[in-house]
């Protein structure tokens, strides 16, 4: 007599490789720090209102970007909107941040999205936005600074915000 049984074991559930659980891990970091900036709400408020609008491209200059958490919140705001074009720009002079952002913003890919990041100042920043002003600008200056930045920001970009750099007092 011959006995054959079969065993059907319910399959493993297929947890993500530990690039993706990396991935997700460093977005969902940056998305909190970002959500804790004061200019947040308004950045968000503004992508709603645009895509209202019906405008389906959008062009977002950080200078002063430091890790470009608030930056990177706002590319995946706008794309989880519906904007089939989105420009980002990240600029600042820590190299160190920069590396780290580029390894978040690493982790997007997305054709709709094109995401650079530049060592340098925000005041050349903004200078490079004059004759075609990002529709949003972020900034961050110490308060000493930021009274000479607020004329080129108002140039520099449709909705410009300022905002502290990370350690600065008010």
């Amino acid at each position: 007599m011959e006995l054959a049984h079969a065993f059907a074991l319910p399959a493993a559930p297929a947890e993500p490789p530990l690039a993706a659980r990396l991935r997700h891990a460093l977005c969902d970091a940056a998305e909190r720090v970002a959500m804790q900036d004061l200019r947040w709400p308004m950045v968000a408020a503004r992508l709603e209102a645009m895509r209202e609008e019906g405008r389906r491209s959008i062009r977002i200059v950080d200078a002063a970007c430091g890790d470009a958490s608030l930056l990177l919140l706002a590319v995946r705001t706008a794309r989880a909107l519906g904007f089939v074009a989105i420009e980002a720009r990240g600029v600042d002079l820590d190299g160190a941040l920069l590396a780290q952002a580029r390894r978040v913003a690493a982790t997007i890919r997305d054709a709709a999205i094109d995401l650079r990041f530049y060592v340098g100042t925000a005041d050349a920043a903004m200078r490079d936005e004059l004759a075609f002003p990002a529709d949003i600008l972020l900034y961050a200056a110490a308060p000493q600074e930021r009274a000479s930045l607020v004329w080129l920001a108002r140039k520099a970009g449709r909705l410009a915000l300022a905002g502290l750099r990370p350690g600065a007092r008010a």
